[in-house]
């Protein structure tokens, strides 16, 4: 009678410990989950605070444009894109040659540009699209600077 009550007791608290570890990766699960989120806040507030510079820097617009301006105009010196745009110009012009954006990431990792961005990368590529009278897209290659 006592060896039944003992393995019923040992069976419930073997199920206990197994809810309970389901319930821990639960935790470690959600808890991964809300970090994720943290740091995408902290990345959207980062892009955010970099264009409230970029648009007290800029007049206002007296009109209706028909067309956003994606690229900063040339003189807007301490734009995140044009210190992007400028580093990548001059990588390019010493490498002679097409370089991928992830090649030109890692040039500037080299020489302590840092990109205060969760996807420096696509960063890079999106600038550097933009940028159509600087940079030119050749093929599987990567770019290469215009001027």
């Amino acid at each position: 009678m006592l060896r039944t009550v003992l393995k019923t007791l040992e069976a419930q608290l073997h199920e206990q410990q197994m809810v309970l570890g389901s319930l821990r990766a639960v935790c470690l699960e959600q808890e991964r989950e809300i970090a994720k989120k943290v740091e995408h806040i902290d990345s959207l507030r980062r892009v955010v605070g970099e264009m409230n510079v970029d648009s007290q820097s800029a007049p206002a617009p007296r009109h209706r444009r028909p067309k956003k301006q994606k690229t900063p105009i040339p003189d807007e010196n301490n734009s995140a894109a044009y210190r992007i745009r400028d580093v990548a110009k001059t990588i390019l012009r010493e490498a002679g040659r097409p370089m991928t954006q992830r090649a030109i990431k890692q040039k500037m990792d080299e020489i302590g540009f840092v990109i205060d961005n969760e996807k420096p990368v696509e960063l890079i590529r999106i600038y550097l699209n933009r940028a159509k009278d600087e940079f030119r897209r050749i093929g599987e290659e990567g770019y290469i600077a215009l001027d």
